[in-house]
């Protein structure tokens, strides 16, 4: 009994090591969604004409159809937006964004750089003409793109290293119990 106890508890050990690596490809994953989205609103608002309103709207149900999990979040949270846009229409556009950000999952994989960019977003974006939304979008692509080639270039051996530390762990902890 005891040495299945040992297993049990090495195994939960190794296990966290991947659930950290995974961590990883879940920021790089919604990072990427975000990046879709943020271009295909900038081709909403500058192509399509549509209001931002309209815009989030429509982003958010491209977004959100089809998807599940944490894959669906992204875009649910630009229909939030649309939706307390209507709905409180004179509570400025950045009060409503940074309450919707600040509402995201605590689980939701991104880090406090990546919640940061998407604040500044929401700053700049409701109240500029066309061209300074543009430049915010493209501002806002610029960081998230930055944070991509991070996470691209770290990913690798960050994965490697915290499925190598959950192992080792897990047999140290074997070795010492049993």
């Amino acid at each position: 009994m005891k040495y299945v106890g040992i297993l049990i508890m090495a195994g939960a050990v190794i296990g966290g090591g991947f659930l950290a690596a995974d961590r990883w490809k879940e920021r790089l994953k919604i990072l990427l969604l975000f990046r879709q989205m943020i271009f295909y609103l900038k081709g909403q608002i500058l192509y399509s004409n549509a209001t931002l309103p309209e815009a989030l709207s429509e982003v958010g149900k491209r977004f959100a159809d089809g998807r599940e999990g944490m894959d669906k979040e992204p875009g649910l949270f630009f229909l939030r937006v649309f939706r307390r846009m209507e709905e409180e229409s004179g509570t400025p556009f950045f009060t409503i964004w940074k309450d919707e950000v600040g509402k995201l999952p605590a689980e939701f994989p991104m880090d406090k750089t990546d919640r940061q960019n998407l604040f500044a977003l929401g700053e700049n974006l409701g109240y500029a003409d066309r061209d300074m939304q543009e430049r915010t979008l493209l501002f806002y692509l610029e960081q998230t793109d930055d944070s991509i080639r991070f996470l691209k270039k770290e990913m690798e051996t960050r994965t490697k290293l915290y499925r190598c530390l959950g192992m080792a762990a897990g047999l140290f902890l074997m070795v010492v119990m049993a």
